[in-house]
């Protein structure tokens, strides 16, 4: 179908409802046009990628991004221009590369929030993966940092529901389910462990049982977007078109983000 095609609407689903990236919670966007900036800059940056082949920054960015490595090149652990080069890279959702660099600042710095931030970032960047090879990287990536914090924090519910969700796509999905289930136990309304499950049901085609718990978020979050997408997908997969186009055309009059808001159009033409 047209506007949101399963892979698309599945990811809306999974990653923008979710909320998890503490450090992109001041600039929203879709996964939909996380998916169209990462398409444009395939080559990985020098600090992460296997062929060594920097990313394609707009010009502006080009230029700052040098200055800050000629800065850098003087005071390598400098926090603060570690922290300005990891968020222009994050400007332009190249993920992995600003996961390099809030790493470097974690290993300088130890903290709980700095390996949480290097984490999210390698988090972000396995949800876009392109390949098998660097799914598989960025999942280990953010294991690791993650695991950090569990170390000292065992009970973060942010980084546990991440954590969780890396294994979505590896040989052992059920452990995915037991560490959200478990998130649940220790906070039964935490909603990004609601709406990953309710992901997790849409992508093994459970659409009833994603409508459940996207539902159940709305008891929780009565506004929550991406919930009602996610019930409205769901609708459309079980060929209740008309209460899932009741749904969309209301999530349309909220605001939401432009590329979002095309894509539902879009999905609602398409339905006509």
């Amino acid at each position: 179908m047209n506007g949101l095609n399963q892979k698309r609407h599945l990811l809306v689903v999974l990653l923008v409802g979710l909320g998890m990236l503490v450090f992109l919670s001041t600039r929203p966007k879709t996964v939909v046009k996380k998916e169209v900036q990462t398409v444009q800059s395939q080559k990985t940056d020098q600090h992460t990628s296997s062929d060594n082949q920097p990313h394609i920054l707009s010009s502006e960015n080009t230029k700052i991004l040098n200055g800050l490595k000629a800065e850098l090149g003087k005071s390598p652990d400098n926090k603060k221009i570690l922290s300005q080069i990891a968020q222009l890279f994050l400007s332009e959702s190249v993920f992995d590369s600003a996961g390099v660099y809030f790493e470097k600042i974690a290993e300088n710095n130890g903290t709980s929030k700095d390996w949480t931030f290097a984490g999210d970032a390698y988090f972000q960047a396995y949800n876009i993966a392109l390949t098998q090879q660097k799914l598989e990287k960025f999942a280990e990536k953010a294991r690791e940092c993650y695991q950090k914090v569990l170390a000292g924090d065992p009970q973060n519910l942010h980084v546990k529901t991440n954590y969780a969700m890396t294994f979505v796509k590896s040989d052992s999905p059920m452990k995915a389910i037991k560490m959200l289930r478990e998130v649940l136990d220790q906070q039964p309304d935490y909603v990004p462990a609601m709406m990953s499950l309710g992901g997790l049901s849409m992508e093994s085609g459970q659409f009833d049982k994603a409508i459940q718990r996207f539902e159940n978020v709305l008891k929780v979050d009565p506004k929550n977007i991406n919930a009602q997408l996610g019930i409205a997908y769901s609708l459309i997969e079980l060929g209740k078109a008309p209460e899932a186009k009741n749904i969309l055309n209301k999530v349309l009059k909220e605001d939401i983000d432009p590329i979002m808001k095309d894509e539902i159009t879009k999905t609602l033409n398409n339905l006509k």
